[in-house]
C-alpha cells in the first residue's frame, strides 16, 4: 500500500513538474486566482466592473454611468471616461472613506494613480433589480471636490 501511495505522490509530483512548464501555465494562473480570493481590494473592485452576466452565463458589457458631478469633473480636470475607469487596474478600496453596508446600494472609493493624477473615484454599487454601476464623484491629487452642486 505504501508503495502504491510512492508511485502515486511521484506520478502527481512529475505532472505537476510539467503542468507548470510551458508558454500557458494555467496551473499558475489558477494559484493566483485562489491568491487574489482572499485579496479585499480584489473582491470589491471586481463587482465595479461593468459587467454582468445573464441567466447562461454569458458576460454581457454595461456601460458606466456617470452623474452630472462626475461629468463636469471630467470637464475639469480634461479627463475622458476610460482615464477614469482605468482606476480599477490595480487600484486599492480606501475602506475608511467608502460605505460599504450601505442599503440598498454600497459606495466605494478606488484610489488609484493615472496620468500623473492621484484619483480617488467614489463608485455606487446597486443590486436592487440588477447590477448597476456609477461614479459619483471624484478627487484629483487631494485638491478640494470640484462642480459640487
Amino acid at each position: 500500500m505504501k508503495r502504491r501511495l510512492l508511485f502515486f505522490g511521484f506520478g502527481a509530483l512529475i505532472s505537476i513538474f510539467f503542468l507548470s512548464m510551458g508558454p500557458e501555465n494555467r496551473l499558475k494562473d489558477t494559484f493566483y486566482a485562489y491568491m487574489d480570493y482572499f485579496d479585499m481590494d480584489k473582491r470589491v473592485i471586481t463587482h465595479l466592473y461593468p459587467n454582468t452576466t445573464d441567466t447562461d452565463g454569458n458576460v454581457i458589457a454595461i456601460a458606466t454611468d456617470f452623474t452630472t458631478q462626475a461629468e463636469c469633473q471630467l470637464v475639469y480636470y480634461n479627463m475622458t471616461k476610460e482615464d477614469v475607469l482605468t482606476v480599477l487596474e490595480d487600484g486599492e478600496v480606501n475602506f475608511d472613506l467608502s460605505e460599504e453596508d450601505g442599503e440598498p446600494c454600497q459606495y466605494y472609493v478606488i484610489e488609484n494613480s493615472v496620468k500623473g493624477f492621484d484619483l480617488a473615484v467614489t463608485f455606487e454599487l446597486c443590486y436592487y433589480d440588477d447590477k448597476s454601476v456609477k461614479v459619483m464623484s471624484f478627487k484629483a491629487n487631494n485638491e478640494e471636490e470640484v462642480c459640487n452642486f
